[in-house]
């Protein structure tokens, strides 16, 4: 048997003890030499392998064993802390080790609630004041944020990890910062609020019109808006801070908002508008209508610009009724100058005119076109009227001052009749002589009697007259029966002072009272009519008067032709009358006259054939020439005896 020295033994037993304990896994460690046994010979090498094998799996063995220990220990530490902030984690000064979520917060709210006590204040431009406690936007510890740090200090989340961070979080302790919270919603509404009281819009210049037409205008005012981003980012810089006072002031930030139409701009427009506006005269010649600003105003409006200036803006359909108003004045028939006799000597009176009617596009499109110019800087300029239709006077005024000193009697004829019935007593005869009377024929114009003398009946003193019909003569069968002296003494009155004769026409009884074939008769029946007309182709007006005398039983009608000598001269010649059908005298009964009545209505006329030539000439020369024939019935006589008993 193999024997352990006593010192050896010692060493076990010695290493072997601990607090009086065998530990299971002891080694005892042997000397050398005490390893050799008595009477045999060393097997060295196998003996310290073995002792090395032993050594190595202990000692593994042991340190597995005490790491299963300290693990033990830490896990059994973590368990004791889940849900609670580990030991040595602080907010600031604040000690938050071993208490749970929930205690953690209130621990820190109570360690900060002074950042709730406090206040904001605002001042604005014009010295506006507005106050925000801290305690209005919720201002105090980030206390959800702080206990979710204060939780994760010494985890990681992995076990293992957990394991060695917690006690080293335990021993060299966790500080956090403490953080700040308020409610950022609040305090933009706060803000909103006091820019409220500060903002204001701008005012764009504005241009308005007076009664009188006359455009002024109203400055711009100036905006301005706070600038909410640059405040609540200031705002948030200070709030947002631990170490902010309790009480803080801020200037409120101030942005100017300029107006979208200036005062420049409505100063110009006022004063276009006012030469847009501006009395208008519009001319024709010598005369001239004035179109009132007081019109043109209330056509005038104003735009804005995208660039923010205001333009005037002429309301072209505006002008419409304008014209329809200036046609009035402008509209007009053409009138020539006048005659008249005076003392003997013709004059020159009344002013001449052109005949027009207004051209409202012509004119429409220049009152546009100068309106412009104003606009764009001109001075106002007169507007000349379009016209169409434009007839000029046969004479003008300045003709009839030229002629009329120069004018002479160049031609007279004159004819008598009776003041009878037949002829109205003598009113059928003198009052279209009347009408006539001042009449002027232009050169180059033709004289029409119808024309000259118009409607009968509404001539004073005309009425009913004799008319020949069929061979015999009715008293009173036609109104203004008679008038045919008055034809019959200008056509021959006329051609004498070289007028060329146009419409003639013979009467249907041959009057001795007239110039054999040389009568003139006019007459209407319904639209028919017989006139009698001249043309005056000299280079001279004439004039045309009347003059009515009495002698004895008659009366004479003289018309006098008046005119710058024009060297014409008419000459009569070639007379041929012939005797035509004789007439008869009869005898006709009226039974509402009484027994013993007789009258004599005519004197039976025999008829005839009458040539004769009328010959103008002009300076010796002949200018017109004209044969006449005039085939004149019987008109047989008529005695009116009353039956009457």
């Amino acid at each position: 048997m193999t024997d352990i020295s006593s010192s050896a033994a010692n060493l076990v037993a010695n290493a072997s003890t601990l607090d009086g304990e065998t530990p299971a896994d002891a080694v005892p460690t042997l000397p050398v030499a005490d390893a050799v046994i008595d009477g045999e010979s060393p097997a060295l090498p196998r003996r310290r392998r073995s002792l090395a094998l032993r050594f190595g799996v202990s000692f593994v063995l042991g340190v597995l064993l005490v790491g299963s220990i300290g693990a033990g220990v830490l896990y059994a530490w973590e368990l004791n802390y889940a849900g609670r902030v580990l030991p040595g984690v602080r907010v600031g000064s604040t000690e938050l080790g071993g208490l749970t979520r929930a205690q953690a917060e209130a621990q820190i709210a109570n360690a900060y609630g002074s950042l709730a006590s406090g206040q904001i204040t605002l001042t604005g431009p014009d010295g506006q004041k507005a106050t925000i406690s801290y305690a209005d936007i919720g201002r105090g510890p980030d206390t959800w944020a702080l206990g979710d740090a204060a939780l994760g200090a010494g985890r990681r989340g992995e076990p293992l990890a957990d394991l060695i961070a917690a006690p080293r979080a335990a021993i060299h302790g966790v500080t956090l910062d403490a953080a700040v919270a308020y409610d950022h919603d609040k305090l933009a509404a706060a803000v909103e609020a006091f820019a409220k009281t500060i903002d204001h819009s701008p005012a764009s210049a504005s241009v308005s019109v007076g009664h009188d037409g006359l455009f002024s205008e109203s400055p711009a005012k100036g905006g301005r808006v706070v600038d909410k981003a640059a405040l609540l980012t200031a705002l948030d810089k200070q709030i947002g801070a631990l170490g902010t006072p309790p009480s803080i002031t801020v200037t409120v930030p101030v942005v100017s908002v300029a107006p979208p139409v200036d005062t420049t701009s409505a100063e110009a427009a006022t004063a276009a508008a006012n030469r847009m506006a501006a009395d208008m005269a519009v001319v024709r010649g010598l005369d001239s209508w004035t179109i009132a600003r007081t019109s043109l105003a209330p056509l005038i409006s104003f735009s804005t610009a995208e660039a923010g200036g205001l333009t005037p803006v002429f309301d072209e359909s505006g002008l419409d009724p304008i014209l329809a108003s200036l046609a009035q004045g402008v509209n007009q028939t053409e009138q020539d100058a006048g005659l008249a006799l005076v003392s003997g000597h013709v004059i020159a009176t009344g002013t001449s005119r052109e005949g027009r009617t207004l051209d409202a596009a012509g004119t429409k499109a220049a009152i546009i076109s100068e309106i412009a110019a104003r606009q764009a800087g001109a001075a106002a300029s007169p507007v000349p009227a379009a016209v169409t239709a434009v007839v000029d006077p046969k004479l003008t005024t300045a003709a009839a001052t030229a002629f009329a000193p120069n004018m002479k009697l160049i031609s007279s004829f004159k004819v008598y009749y009776f003041v009878i019935v037949n002829n109205h007593w003598g009113g059928n005869i003198e009052a279209p002589a009347t009408k006539i009377n001042g009449t002027v024929v232009p050169a180059g114009e033709t004289f029409d009697f119808w024309k000259a003398v118009g409607d009968l009946r509404k001539l004073p003193g005309e009425g009913p007259g004799n008319a020949i019909e069929g061979g015999k003569i009715t008293v009173t069968g036609a109104f203004g029966g008679g008038i045919c002296t008055t034809s019959t003494t200008l056509f021959n009155a006329a051609f004498h002072a070289g007028m060329v004769p146009i419409a003639r026409q013979n009467h249907n009884e041959f009057i001795n009272r007239y110039p054999p074939g040389l009568d003139a008769t006019v007459w209407i029946i319904g639209k028919t009519q017989q006139t009698m007309s001249f043309k005056n182709d000299t280079e001279f007006p004439i004039l045309i008067t009347r003059t009515i005398t009495k002698a004895g039983s008659r009366r004479w009608l003289t018309f006098n032709i008046w005119s710058v000598p024009n060297g014409r001269t008419a000459k009569v010649t070639d007379l041929v009358i012939q005797p035509g059908p004789p007439a008869i005298d009869t005898v006709v009964n009226d039974p509402t006259k009484p027994v013993g009545y007789r009258f004599r209505n005519n004197s039976p006329v025999d008829g005839a054939k009458v040539w004769v030539t009328v010959t103008i000439y002009d300076h010796g020369k002949v200018h017109w020439t004209k044969r006449y024939y005039s085939k004149y019935p019987a008109v047989n006589g008529v005695v009116v005896v009353g039956t009457k008993t």
